[in-house]
């Protein structure tokens, strides 16, 4: 008799019911609004063309726009594409971080513990510093924002996820400091998969909210901090940090 395996762990996005399968309900259900908006756009751009130019300029706006418009709500659905799996984005974000930086001679830990604090998802050692790189992902419709220092996701106020990020931080620093004896800094980083995030970037009340592909970017425009020798300690302290079952995901 055939069941469900014992070993491996039913996804939670991918039951009826769920936020993610009502998403799929409901993107599915407007296809066919979606190709009619697409199509009076097409049909639009091709009379403003002929009257302004000529018939085969008008085919052309009209291809163009058509494009424009499906390229739109592919990028669209490629933003979501992780929030849909149920997944929270730590493989893209570690292979961003493997293309982007460690050639470049940033040091990058995945999946390490803290106690009483949770799993560092990824630990991002270099000139520029020490960033703690956390993992979010949202629905597409979620609005991140932030208002006079404050966070604000979908206009509630985001401070609890703010102040979890920050005690983890400041928890990676003071363990890093008993083994070095010197004082570090460790900056919260989250990485937002999917969600509509103002301007791409982010930061508020102590951190910093980024798209995964401005994340390498970021990291090397700031100001250099450590020279080589001194990254290679803190690397090396860090390596003994616990290392927690986000690890064997992220390799």
């Amino acid at each position: 008799m055939f069941g469900k395996s014992i070993y491996v762990q039913e996804n939670p996005a991918l039951v009826g019911g769920s936020p993610q399968s009502v998403h799929e309900q409901l993107w599915a259900q407007g296809l066919r609004r979606r190709l009619q908006i697409r199509g009076g756009i097409a049909a639009a751009a091709l009379i403003l063309g002929t009257v302004a130019v000529a018939f085969w300029f008008g085919l052309l706006a009209a291809a163009l726009a058509a494009g424009i418009d499906a390229l739109w709500h592919w990028r669209q659905r490629l933003a979501s594409s992780v929030w849909r799996k149920g997944q929270r984005g730590e493989r893209r974000t570690a292979r961003v971080l493997r293309l982007a930086l460690e050639w470049r001679g940033y040091k990058v830990l995945h999946g390490r513990s803290v106690p009483g604090r949770g799993q560092i998802d990824h630990l991002v050692i270099g000139s520029t510093g020490v960033m703690l790189v956390d993992n979010r992902a949202v629905p597409p419709e979620t609005e991140i924002a932030q208002y006079r220092g404050t966070l604000y996701i979908d206009d509630r106020p985001g401070g609890k996820v703010a102040a979890e990020l920050r005690e983890m931080a400041d928890k990676t620093a003071e363990m890093l400091r008993e083994r070095l004896g010197d004082d570090i800094a460790v900056e919260p980083v989250a990485i937002v998969w999917g969600g509509d995030l103002r301007r791409g970037h982010v930061g508020a009340e102590g951190v910093t909210i980024l798209r995964a592909h401005r994340l390498s970017g970021w990291i090397r425009n700031r100001r250099a901090r450590y020279t080589p020798e001194q990254v290679a300690a803190i690397f090396d302290a860090a390596t003994r940090l616990p290392i927690s079952r986000q690890a064997l995901i992220v390799r």
